[in-house]
């Protein structure tokens, strides 16, 4: 609270008016940054679509504020912003007619590899050059990393991520929406890109 109060200018006594406890400033920083990850503007009916915008948006800001998945594990209370991304997650999913323990374990797996990746950039931090990773010699002992010398990593985190999402995505129509249909629940065409 002191080290806020310096930032703001203010004294800390004038923080604890607005704000009860660490847990409180907590909590609402934890509230503004799931904020961060709401989907703006009406979800696309398709859900693929639907989940890979929330998951996108997911993904952006837990790699800017990594202090936040920290926060979660550590059982921090969860805000307004958090219903809401949990509404907007079952409202993604909610064309595929899925029972209820189907719908949020489509949300956990994508939130798993949402989450995974963030942190994969949050603990590496701006990928540095390959020539910095590695120690001299290693490109010739090791001739198929050449391909990467000089290569755009910040870059190639990005493309690793929205090929991660299109297989997770894949895998979960072919778990959940395939079954459904084998079940005798009608699927709806996807809509997905085609490479």
């Amino acid at each position: 609270m002191r080290r806020l109060a310096a930032e703001l200018g203010t004294r800390p006594t004038s923080l604890y008016a607005h704000i009860a406890s660490k847990a409180d400033l907590l909590a609402l920083m934890m509230d503004e940054v799931v904020g961060m990850m709401l989907v703006d503007r009406p979800l696309p009916d398709d859900w693929r679509e639907a989940l890979s915008q929330i998951a996108r948006r997911s993904h952006a800001a837990y790699a800017a504020h990594p202090w936040v998945l920290q926060a979660f594990a550590s059982g921090a209370r969860l805000g307004p912003n958090a219903l809401q991304h949990a509404k907007q997650h079952a409202r993604a999913v909610s064309a595929l007619r899925l029972e209820a323990g189907d719908v949020w374990a489509v949300v956990a797996i994508v939130d798993d590899f949402v989450i995974g990746n963030a942190m994969r950039i949050a603990t590496r931090g701006s990928p540095p050059k390959l020539d910095r990773l590695l120690a001299p010699g290693d490109l010739a002992i090791s001739p198929e990393l050449a391909d990467w010398q000089g290569k755009d990593l910040t870059r190639a985190a990005h493309e690793r991520f929205e090929i991660g999402l299109e297989a997770f995505l894949d895998a979960l129509e072919l778990r959940f929406v395939s079954r459904g249909a084998r079940a005798g629940v009608p699927r709806r065409p996807s809509t997905r890109r085609q490479p």
